[in-house]
């Protein structure tokens, strides 16, 4: 994609942006006030004006929605999903065109759930990343969310993140691995380490048919021990989707269930426990990127050294034809149709060869 001469926010749009990303507290819950939010931002849910009929979903697209909806439903999950004989892999015509590394990795994504991209990005790149997010906290044109660590969709303030996380070289990976064209629902960048429990995106990030999503997290310096890396568990995306339906979940007509999230990381560990799950960290170099299912258990390490930074960057793509959701609040996806128009205008009207990952 081109570079983009990026708008100015509106003073008044960043205000209200920061509000609802900091608050937590009881008007956060209350379902109605999702509806009146979507109806707001009623551009980015025009998609699934076409898709609910198509997956027999008898609702307003600006209603909430979640599992209870596909229930008794049938869809084909994404197509490595499927696959036990490495020789499917093997014999796919796209297989041959991937970078050697990827190659190897992909042979065992259906197994372990993730591969790693070492030296995705160049200093430079990761330089300018890292002073885009300096410029902008310091203007106080981005901050934190409520957790104190997450600074939400820089993307829409920097050209450079932008640009990264419509390279073509992930774009036609996730567009093979989901077998279905992508786009970037969101980013979050990190100074610090998360230290997040463990957990599965699937649940805050959620489709159906389930499994058409996948995420990037790019490391923007090296990233030891003491720095509270990422952890993740090979292998546990085979495990069952955890929906609301799997715990101690209380919302009900008029209210989500403002414990949600504790509940649902209570749940992911007794998982962990009962499955003999095993553990791997990933201490990553400058410039890696490590790609990871949607189902993928993982989560952030303690930060030992309290003085140290984790610079750190994820970015969430969804697949298109497929409806997208926030399980946990029981939320429309809503996407940002400016970034949408871009990706579809430049990015798949012919400018890419899926036969070229050079």
């Amino acid at each position: 994609m081109q570079n983009k001469v990026l708008k100015s926010p509106n003073k008044f749009y960043l205000y209200r942006v920061r509000f609802l990303q900091k608050y937590t507290g009881f008007f956060r819950n209350i379902r109605f006030l999702h509806f009146i939010y979507n109806l707001f931002h009623h551009k980015g849910l025009q998609h699934n004006i076409h898709l609910y009929p198509y997956y027999e979903i008898k609702k307003s697209v600006y209603s909430s929605i979640s599992h209870r909806d596909f229930k008794h439903k049938k869809a084909k999950p994404p197509w490595l999903d499927t696959i036990v004989s490495e020789k499917d892999i093997l014999n796919h015509p796209l297989f041959c065109h991937l970078p050697k590394p990827i190659e190897e990795q992909m042979i065992h994504w259906n197994k372990n759930g993730f591969l790693v991209w070492n030296n995705f990005l160049d200093d430079q790149t990761v330089d300018a990343i890292n002073k885009d997010i300096d410029s902008l906290l310091k203007a106080n044109t981005v901050d934190y969310n409520y957790t104190g660590r997450k600074i939400f969709n820089a993307y829409k303030q920097s050209a450079v993140i932008r640009n990264i996380i419509t390279d073509k070289r992930l774009m036609e990976l996730f567009c093979l691995i989901l077998d279905k064209k992508v786009l970037p629902f969101q980013t979050i960048n990190f100074l610090k380490g998360s230290e997040q429990s463990a957990h599965s995106d699937s649940i805050h990030m959620s489709t159906f048919p389930q499994g058409f999503m996948i995420a990037a997290w790019f490391a923007l310096e090296d990233v030891s021990i003491e720095q509270g890396p990422l952890s993740y568990y090979p292998g546990s995306q085979l495990l069952p989707y955890i929906t609301n339906e799997d715990y101690d979940y209380e919302g009900n007509s008029f209210m989500v269930d403002g414990n949600a999230n504790k509940k649902f990381e209570e749940k992911i560990q007794s998982e962990i426990n009962e499955n003999d799950l095993h553990k791997e960290i990933f201490t990553a170099k400058k410039g890696d990127v490590f790609i990871w299912h949607a189902n993928l258990i993982h989560g952030g390490e303690p930060l030992l050294n309290q003085a140290l930074t984790r610079k750190s960057m994820v970015v969430h793509y969804f697949a298109e034809g497929v409806i997208c959701y926030h399980e946990i609040s029981e939320r429309p996806a809503i996407f940002d149709t400016e970034l949408v128009g871009e990706i579809r205008d430049e990015f798949y009207k012919g400018e890419t060869n899926l036969l070229d990952f050079r």
